[in-house]
């Protein structure tokens, strides 16, 4: 038993890792912020359910580790409703959350709701969470800017980037190699939130306070104490001044 639970915990600890690495590049590559936006589906909320791994929202917040809203469409809550006693629960829950603006109407499906939700480089920085395998091959094939997160039975995994994977295309990003001008203006700079009219979501971003030097890099001027002259120095100009001395009696 102690070797299973040794196990479990270096398994966490990876995953834990690899999200990690996955955010910093989605970060540095494609100016995702927290509080982070996520979309989920009928099928995500189900899973995390009937797992009993807890609240979604909990759940997700936990994996990412940064403050997180969910969101999800129309057409997953209608979706929902058609399914039936089995995911009554998970309908519940879905009626809840705050719906994405824009995008189709039902009838039409779940899976077609979200990609537009995304679609034209997810400028709204969404992070998709499902369990339709359909829907996660598209994302990652036609919206390679948008991180996907699905529920396995140890826990949550996120797909790696598919823009990077691979390709050291992450690593070189972050150190700021081969970078285009205007992916170096993005880096260190918070999302910039469209005009009230526009804005599909209402979660907005928080500015950075700016902040002095750090005291304790900076180090205090020690002023140079005035070089001191040796007696043998003194001696020999007291020796030359009496020479001269010497010479001028010697001359009247």
């Amino acid at each position: 038993s102690r070797s299973r639970t040794a196990v479990r915990g270096a398994m966490r600890v990876k995953r834990a890792r690899k999200v990690r690495k996955y955010l910093r590049y989605y970060r540095t590559c494609h100016g995702f912020r927290a509080p982070y936006k996520v979309l989920v589906d009928g099928n995500f909320i189900h899973a995390v359910m009937s797992m009993k791994l807890g609240d979604a929202k909990d759940v997700v917040v936990k994996y990412l580790g940064a403050p997180s809203k969910l969101f999800t469409t129309r057409c997953v809550k209608e979706e929902l409703r058609g399914m039936g006693k089995d995911l009554k629960e998970a309908s519940f829950y879905a009626r809840k959350l705050e719906e994405v603006k824009d995008g189709p109407d039902p009838p039409a499906p779940a899976l077609d709701s979200i990609v537009a939700a995304v679609y034209g480089g997810n400028s709204e920085r969404f992070i998709v969470c499902t369990q339709d395998d359909k829907l996660r091959k598209r994302l990652l094939a036609d919206s390679p800017a948008t991180p996907v997160v699905f529920c396995h039975t140890s826990g949550l995994q996120m797909e790696p980037p598919a823009d990077a994977e691979g390709s050291g295309v992450a690593s070189q990003r972050e150190h700021g190699a081969g970078l285009t001008e205007e992916e170096r203006n993005v880096l260190g700079q918070e999302e910039v939130v469209r005009g009230a009219a526009g804005v599909r979501t209402n979660v907005r971003y928080k500015k950075p306070k700016a902040r002095g030097p750090n005291p304790l890099s900076v180090k205090k001027k020690v002023a140079k104490p005035p070089p001191r002259r040796s007696g043998t120095d003194g001696g020999d100009a007291a020796k030359k001044k009496r020479k001269r001395r010497g010479g001028g009696e010697k001359s009247s």
